[in-house]
Parts: C-alpha cells; structure tokens; sequence
C-alpha cells in the first residue's frame, strides 16, 4: 500500500541453549562440508595421478604423497571454515550487545526527559474559604433520568447504581462546591474524587464514585472570579447527611483526591478540611461552610496521564 512504511520483523532472542544447539550445527556442517572436500580432493588426486604415471601401482610415494596433499587440504579448509564462523559469531555477540546498550540509553534518556516534564508541570491544590451545599436543582435531575450518565455523581456506600436507576424517586440529589487555589505548579486541568468521607458529632457518611473514579467539574465563579470544583452526591431520601433549611454540623471531611494539570502531570493524595460549628444559611436554602483550616497529605509520586487516566510508561 502506498504511503505506507513496511514495518520490519524483529526476530526473537534466542536462549543461551538455543544459540549453543546452533552453533554445534554449524560446525557439524562445516566438517561435512570439509569431508566432502577432503573425498572429492582425494579422487581427482587420484585420477590425476593415474593419467600421468604409467605404472601406478609401482609408485607408493605417490599414495603418500595424496594421503598428505588430501589431510592439508582438509585441516586447512576446517580451520578456516571454523575461523569465519569465530569471527561472524564474534561480530554478531558485539552487535548485540551495542544495540542492547543503544535501547537501554535511549530508554534512560526518555525516563529522565519524562521525570523533568513531570518536575516542571504538577499541579497541587487545596480547597479554601468556604464549602456551599445545596439541592439538586430539578432540571439537572431530569437529565440524569434520561442519559443515565453517572460520571460526575458520587454515591453513598450503601446505596446502588441500578437502584438509583429503577427508584430514581426514591433519592435525593445534592451539589457541593468547593473554591480552588493553586498551592503549587501549573494551572488544574482536572480533578477526580475516588472517596468522601463527612465526619458529624454523631457518626459519619462516606461517598463512593458510581464507577471507576469521579471526574469533577470545574467551573468559574463570576462573583469571585475563580475557579470551583463541583460534586454531586446522591443518597437515599431518609439519609440525615442534608436537609434543606436545616444546620448539620459537619467537623471535619476527607477526600481522596487526583489532580491533573492541563498537561496531563496526575498527583494522588488526600485532603482533609476542618470545620468549627460552620455554617449559616443562605437565602436560597444553601448552607455555607467556613473552611478553618485544610491539610494535604500526598499519596504517590505525580506520573504523568493520558486523556483517560492511564498512567503513561516510557518505553
């Protein structure tokens, strides 16, 4: 097909048994060959021999004289054949091993060229001044009723993905927003939530992504003219976890988080904000949380992602 490279075929390596049994071949071809040699060599001395001397039985020194000519020519064609086959498996095991340092270069070079991307291009964020949570608004629940589409929604541990599909009535839907501030690194391009936990005076409620791993949204707030992560939880109706109108006083919430800057460096870790007797309520039913204080613990080393979430590997 034009304009198509042709891919070339790497053979496999081949074991260190594998490349002893193929060396023992060649050299049991080699003495064929020379054998050969050595019978062919041996009768054309001979008819030579016998269209030149008259009286062929009478001279012995002539048999000798094959006998020693034919083993020459043997010895010396086995000794070179041998020689050539020194000196290709001597090239071959050099070539080998340069193109094996040559891969193992280029493979450190390409890591070290991948670790001062990731050094240069992290991100890390911390959630600040206030956390706002209020109800779903209806039209955001019709849609979900309709695309079934639970990639920016949590769950409570206890509640079921196709229960929420067949009893959509029977649940309750709130949003959270949190303010972002870049602590450190490049601008945040995505953040995905893989567990909430909210800790009250009287017990806990922990919030699970509805498959895989959470993506947030990210969205400008006009007012304040910065950026605000989004999160969707859904929970039975007769859970306390939120009621509109009502104070429930949350101290404390832990988030595992993933943070992705817009050029795809991830940094996994957990946040925990802290509240002391938070909230007030605000005039559309939404409660406003002061955030006091924040703590960032991170998890793993930043890697580096593809649009996915897949962690990408230098080859």
């Amino acid at each position: 097909m034009k304009g198509k490279k042709s891919e070339k075929i790497q053979k496999p390596d081949l074991t260190p048994k594998e490349k002893k049994r193929s060396v023992n071949v060649r050299i049991l071809m080699i003495i064929w060959v020379s054998l050969l040699a050595l019978i062919v060599g041996v009768i054309i001395i001979f008819i030579i021999i016998m269209n030149t001397v008259q009286d062929f039985d009478m001279s012995p020194i002539f048999h000798v004289v094959t006998l020693i000519i034919s083993f020459a020519t043997f010895t010396a064609t086995s000794i070179f054949s041998l020689a050539i086959l020194n000196h290709n498996a001597t090239s071959r095991n050099m070539n080998e091993e340069i193109q094996k340092n040559s891969c193992e270069a280029n493979a450190r070079a390409e890591a070290f060229r991948t670790l001062q991307f990731i050094a240069s291009n992290y991100t890390i964020i911390d959630f600040v001044d206030y956390m706002l949570i209020y109800e779903e608004p209806d039209n955001y629940k019709a849609i979900l009723k309709k695309t079934k589409d639970f990639t920016f929604y949590l769950r409570e541990d206890n509640v079921d993905v196709n229960d929420i599909i067949e009893n959509f009535a029977d649940y309750k839907f709130v949003t959270i927003k949190l303010p972002i501030a870049t602590v450190e690194g490049k601008t945040i391009g995505k953040i995905k939530f893989a567990r909430f936990k909210f800790v009250k005076s009287n017990g806990e409620h922990r919030f699970v992504p509805c498959g895989g791993q959470n993506n947030s949204l990210i969205i400008n707030n006009e007012k304040d003219n910065r950026a605000e992560a989004v999160v969707n939880l859904i929970m039975k109706k007769s859970s306390d976890f939120f009621r509109a109108g009502e104070i429930v006083p949350f101290s404390k919430i832990k988030i595992s988080v993933t943070m992705q800057s817009l050029l795809g460096v991830a940094v996994k870790g957990w946040i925990e904000l802290y509240f002391t007797n938070p909230l007030k309520l605000e005039d559309s039913g939404a409660s406003k949380y002061k955030i006091n204080s924040s703590q960032f613990e991170i998890s793993g080393l930043p890697v580096l992602q593809n649009s996915v979430g897949e962690d990408i590997k230098s080859t």
